[in-house]
């Protein structure tokens, strides 16, 4: 369509005798590649299901009239200019006649002069679906020998059933896939020439020597302009990139993808300063342009831009620590985590190689300290478990710093970093379970129940580390929700989801209470299943933390209660009293917590609340008194009513919100600005609308300004 292919117009010949150069095609290779993508697999990785569309869009390219005879292999075509020329002496030159019509022919686009592919876009078709088939099928086979899986439905790249290249290794599968790059690196490098070709049509004078000698010293123009040679150099380096980066030669990958990079970059700032010149007349084409842009843009950072860091990792990666490699990964690695960037899989597989070593070694979490006791981690597979939680919590708490900024992408990427923390300690804890089920057949005895001492409270750790995350997180969630609304004012939706979030923070604070472990080995009995609760500076802790939650629950289910909607002020009162009774026995149990973590904090927090609870009781026990008495009919509020001796109706608030507006006097010089507005009215026009419209009554009778009365 026009969307691919343009014309660009005709230049002028100064020459009668030759015919006029056709124009100069211009083909959006790229967004032609970006649709085929989208709409046959690419995108959910169905390799063999595009490999299949370039089959048989070769098919109907190769056949279509214009060009059959140059791109089919028939021997019928035998004297198209495409033909390959066999050198002589080589064993098949000589061909005789007696071949048939359908026999192979070998042809060898680079033999087509200027002029001829200049003639239709098929020519350059061809060759980028042959590089695009041998790329999709190189890639199946890769994600096939991965494990991956292609979706698609063609048995996969490597056969099914009793294919025998089923039981092939993995060093002939990775070659059998390097040799399919390498041909789509062919194909890519053909269109590229195809596009700067300057070969001229041979003269029909071949016996004149000095007709071959214009014909060498001056050239044909290209078929293509310079924008579509420009993404066939990217596209032809992007592939060329791809198979030296299979190939593990990186300084040549560098090389390939950093002019890829430069050239995407390029036609992105072409089309930039192009779509901003454009006059009024090309704004329907500017939208195309604009669109193009973003594409570059897109392919140049979230395809080309990762591949690139890759092979610059692995040229530096030589002579550095564990912990240089991954701090130099995590510095170059894409922030948005795109799938497509290798630096993250080779990050993850770097930190899972270092936190075995860790493990292995001993040298990180061979001990915690829970309820006063020094845990030994002596498994393997606990202290890989801790190791990998220690590191996603620092990973998590660093975005939630840097996630102050309101971006959606951050905020998105902290939830997902929160929850896979989550899972690292729902690992942690069914691992330590496993093996206290191991110990569970085994008769008690001082070895075993040390062993199950130390698992008790390993378990007992995870429990608690992963409920005090939660309750941290849902407690912020709360207060964010009420410092978001304490100006606007708190409506009864607000209380109900903070009401809501303090439910699951007193259900996590009761699970804390009872968490299993503490206390001395020697006091352990083995039993694992109902262990009785130890009194330690941990238990006053979480039931003086329960006494604090209980209390902020019963405050804002009172307000919930006192809220206009419901009205049951009643309820509210006892609801309050109940929670600043609460408060206060909470702060007596916190204050006698001295190793508690964040006391003053909470001791703080808990005085501030005491005193709204006494404020949010006055103020219920006055909307209380005025809901109850309906000896005035007046509408005012309590605050313009405070000298009157009567009491207002039924639903009179305190005071109005927001404030009534209130009349105020101008000043003189407002009516001198507004006289030079109102000295030149239509009045003939104002009383014919007055008679028309009025009733009965002339605008004599009435005045002027009668009629602004109205």
């Amino acid at each position: 369509g026009n969307k691919i292919c343009t014309m660009a117009s005709p230049t002028n010949s100064n020459s009668n005798t030759q015919p006029p150069p056709l124009p100069t095609m211009r083909i959006h290779l790229h967004s032609e590649l970006s649709t085929a993508h989208s709409s046959h697999g690419v995108l959910y990785e169905d390799y063999p299901q595009y490999s299949a569309y370039c089959t048989r869009r070769l098919s109907r390219l190769r056949h279509g009239k214009p060009v059959k005879k140059e791109l089919l292999h028939c021997r019928m075509y035998k004297s198209a200019l495409s033909t390959k020329v066999e050198e002589p002496g080589k064993e098949g030159a000589a061909v005789g006649s007696n071949k048939a019509r359908h026999a192979y022919r070998a042809i060898d686009m680079n033999n087509l002069p200027s002029e001829v592919l200049a003639g239709h876009v098929s020519y350059f078709w061809e060759p980028l679906y042959c590089a695009e088939r041998c790329w999709a099928a190189s890639m199946a086979i890769k994600a096939e020998s991965n494990g991956a899986g292609s979706g698609g439905g063609g048995g996969g790249a490597l056969g099914g059933g009793n294919d025998p290249k089923r039981d092939w290794s993995p060093g002939k599968i990775r070659a059998h896939s390097i040799k399919r790059l390498r041909k789509a690196a062919k194909f890519a490098t053909m269109l590229e020439t195809l596009t700067m070709s300057t070969k001229k049509a041979p003269s029909a004078d071949n016996d004149n020597e000095e007709a071959e000698e214009n014909a060498t010293t001056n050239d044909a123009s290209p078929p293509v302009d310079e924008h579509t040679q420009m993404e066939a150099r990217a596209y032809a380096s992007w592939m060329r990139g791809n198979l030296a980066l299979e190939q593990n030669q990186w300084q040549t990958a560098c090389n390939e993808y950093q002019m890829a990079l430069t050239l995407c970059e390029s036609l992105a700032s072409d089309i930039h300063g192009r779509k901003s010149a454009e006059d009024e007349d090309g704004k329907k084409n500017a939208m195309q342009q604009l669109e193009l842009f973003d594409f570059f843009t897109n392919r140049a950072m979230n395809v080309i831009a990762p591949l690139l860091r890759y092979c610059h990792y692995e040229l530096q990666e030589k002579g550095m620590s564990p912990t240089e490699k991954i701090s130099f990964l995590q510095s170059s690695s894409s922030v948005t985590d795109t799938p497509n960037d290798p630096l993250q899989s080779k990050l993850h597989s770097l930190k899972a190689q270092t936190l075995q070593t860790q493990a292995t070694t001993g040298s990180s979490m061979s001990q915690i300290v829970f309820r006063e006791n020094n845990i030994a981690v002596e498994t393997k597979e606990l202290r890989m478990a801790l190791l990998k939680i220690q590191d996603l919590k620092g990973e998590w708490e660093e975005d939630a710093k840097g996630g102050n900024s309101n971006n959606n992408n951050n905020a998105s990427g902290s939830d997902a970093k929160f929850m896979a923390l989550l899972s690292g300690y729902d690992d942690a804890i069914s691992l330590t379970n496993q093996e206290l089920k191991q110990l569970a057949t085994l008769k008690s005895g001082p070895a075993v129940n040390a062993k199950k001492f130390q698992l008790v409270n390993i378990l007992g750790f995870g429990k608690y580390q992963k409920l005090k995350l939660v309750m941290s997180r849902n407690e912020d969630l709360a207060n964010g929700i009420i410092r978001r609304n304490k100006k606007k004012g708190m409506t009864l939706k607000h209380f109900e989801e903070v009401a809501h979030l303090y439910d699951a923070l007193l259900q996590d604070g009761r699970a804390v209470v009872s968490i299993s472990g503490g206390g001395a080995p020697e006091d352990f009995d083995g039993n694992t299943s109902s262990s009785a609760a130890v009194e330690d500076e941990f238990l006053l802790e979480a039931n003086a933390n329960i006494l604090r939650l209980r209390s902020l629950r019963c405050y804002y289910l009172a307000q919930m209660h006192a809220s206009p909607l419901v009205h049951k002020y009643q309820e509210a009162l006892a609801l309050l009293d109940q929670a600043e009774s609460l408060a206060q026995e909470a702060s007596e149990e916190i204050g006698a917590c001295d190793q508690m973590e964040g006391g003053d904090d909470l001791l703080e927090n808990l005085e501030n609340v005491l005193e709204e609870m006494r404020g949010e009781k006055c103020r219920v026990v006055a909307v209380s008194y005025l809901s109850k008495h309906t000896l005035s009919t007046s509408g005012k509020c309590l605050l313009e009513r405070l000298h009157d001796y009567d009491v207002p109706s039924a639903g009179t608030p305190l005071t109005h919100v927001p404030p009534k507006l209130m009349p105020m006097a101008c000043k003189p010089s407002f009516f001198d600005v507004a006289l030079n507005y109102v000295s030149d009215y239509p009045a003939e026009e104002l009383e014919r609308v007055l008679e028309e419209h009025g009733d009965g009554k002339s605008a004599a009778s009435t005045g002027f300004m009668g009629w602004f009365r109205r």
